[in-house]
């Protein structure tokens, strides 16, 4: 079974604190209005069906072309990245969600 990576880890391991802060900024707020929203943070990171940045609670999260390649989507020309990110970890079924298709 491969071992889950959390987004966060990954983009503070991989030179993306902000965007990890970014995540964590969300999070906080769902905690503290008594929400329990989870989110898949890859997808959010790899834009929306046009490669576009997500707007979550009013903060734009960047697209990263590490997330897009684990999603499985085109990497597009916005995409940031880092040299040396090193490999996208894999995705993680959970069995928690059926997959939906667009």
């Amino acid at each position: 079974m491969t071992e889950k990576v959390d987004a966060r880890v990954w983009l503070r391991q991989h030179g993306y604190p902000h965007v990890a802060d970014l995540i964590e900024g969300v999070m906080e707020e769902w905690r503290s209005t008594g929400k329990g929203t989870r989110r898949d943070w890859w997808q959010v990171l790899a834009g929306d069906s046009k490669g576009r940045p997500r707007v979550i609670y009013g903060r734009e999260f960047p697209v990263l072309r590490a997330a897009q390649i684990r999603q499985g989507k085109p990497v597009t020309d916005n995409a940031i990245w880092r040299d040396g990110e090193g490999p996208v970890p894999p995705k993680t079924e959970t069995g928690r969600w059926g997959s939906r298709s667009h």
